[in-house]
């Protein structure tokens, strides 16, 4: 494997078109929309109050439309309705093609502007670039090697590339590779794999990095410079097993053919592990006795907690949906609380320095994640109204901004077990 310059990044998964759909002729520029998100629907762009291209699915392109060379404002809407969602002022050169490419992140609509002009390399070689479009999932690491090499043994192709930022494009020899994901400098968090990628000779691309339901894992999308656009959604889901039986009873559990844990004691919180995506199947035990497994698809970059409980002799499992993003403002950090206290006659309310971040959550549930005021020395207290003092106390927590934390309540109604987890 021959890599030119240090780095990769983007595709051939479908082959190079050579068409862009070009100007008119008349010294305009040309450009069209590529939509990298599914969080808005399919989405219709405008120069100011002139529809340009309507209709635009999340991980497509539209074509090519003539614009004049000029400072335009461009609206994006979703499809068929008046509300725009982003405005932003670009200059489209003349005889020029362009892409404005939409993302999601910060549970915002962003764009960024992209000319479509990169010198082609040379035959036998394709030129690749990476977007990173998630703040959430903060700076990435990018391997790109062989099918089998080990990632231990790896050097990153492209190191530390900051949220909403383009590296440098990178040359590299046409073939088969596996892209690789991680956080920066962390080969053991890995956030994407995708194996079988074809570069193609002449190829000119964008691997655009995008956020995912979790806000860990990422989603990849790759766009060929005036050319076609693939998406590659993360294959893998992440899940976790949280041991919360009363009696300090042992849980065990698979999914889609990966063991979260052979035997965790109660009360635990088990590890985030890489699962395939889609419907749920495995097992789940509590002390040697089959459980009924939830029926749920994980989908593709989730993050979820398979929480084990147990009420009056009995076991259940519930499978909650985990979302890790990080705080939209820099100094706050993220708390919820997980009600897992089998046999409690009420539910759970949470407060930090006697704030409610938690109002009545039900056994066997989880509170919206709450974004607080990062600090240390704050008071956590959750009680429910049929107990009379704190379930949980504790008022020397330190919560680092940025970070996602839960509060798990687990055991019985007895034995009630607080464990404060980071969850990222």
């Amino acid at each position: 494997m021959k890599i030119h310059r240090a780095w990769l990044a983007a595709i051939a998964l479908v082959p190079l078109l050579h068409a862009c759909g070009g100007s008119s002729g008349d010294g305009d520029g040309a450009l069209r929309l590529v939509v990298a998100t599914d969080a808005y629907g399919a989405l219709d762009l405008y120069s100011s109050d002139t529809l340009l291209t309507s209709n635009v699915a999340a991980d497509s392109a539209s074509s090519y439309v003539a614009l004049d060379a000029d400072t335009h404002t461009l609206k994006l809407k979703r499809n068929g309705s008046s509300t725009t969602v982003s405005s932003s002022e670009r200059t489209v050169s003349s005889d020029t093609s362009h892409t404005l490419l939409a993302y999601a992140t910060g549970e915002a609509l962003k764009t960024v502007f992209l000319t479509d002009s990169e010198d082609a390399p040379s035959a036998g070689i394709a030129k690749l670039r990476v977007f990173n479009a998630s703040t959430e999932a903060g700076a990435l690491d990018v391997y790109v090697t062989a099918s089998d090499a080990a990632l231990s043994d790896s050097s990153a192709t492209v190191s530390s590339l900051a949220a909403e930022r383009f590296s440098a494009y990178s040359e590299i020899s046409a073939g088969s590779y596996r892209i690789r994901v991680t956080g920066a400098g962390d080969k053991s968090d890995l956030r994407l794999d995708l194996d079988g990628v074809t570069l193609s000779s002449l190829q000119i691309g964008t691997l655009v990095l995008t956020t995912t339901p979790g806000g860990v894992l990422v989603n990849g999308l790759f766009i060929e410079q005036k050319g076609s656009v693939a998406a590659r959604k993360n294959p893998s889901a992440r899940v976790r097993l949280v041991a919360g039986a009363a009696g300090n009873g042992t849980a065990a559990a698979t999914a889609n053919g990966v063991s979260l844990s052979s035997g965790l004691r109660s009360p635990t919180v088990g590890s985030y592990a890489l699962v395939p995506a889609g419907a749920l199947a495995g097992s789940v035990t509590l002390d040697g006795t089959a459980l009924t497994l939830p029926s749920a698809t994980l989908a593709a970059g989730s993050d979820s907690t398979l929480l084990v409980t147990s009420a009056s002799g009995a076991g259940s499992a519930t499978l909650i949906a985990d979302n890790n993003k990080p705080a939209l403002s820099s100094s706050n950090a993220k708390l919820r609380l997980v009600h897992g206290v089998g046999g409690l006659a009420g539910a759970i309310t949470l407060t930090a320095d006697y704030s409610a971040v938690a109002t009545d959550t039900a056994v066997n549930s989880a509170s919206t994640p709450a974004a607080i005021a990062a600090g240390s020395a704050i008071r956590l207290e959750a009680t429910t109204p049929s107990a009379g003092s704190a379930l949980y106390l504790a008022d020397e927590v330190t919560l680092t901004a940025g970070k996602v934390y839960t509060l798990f309540m687990l055991g019985d109604a007895n034995a009630p077990a607080g464990v404060l987890r980071r969850d990222r």
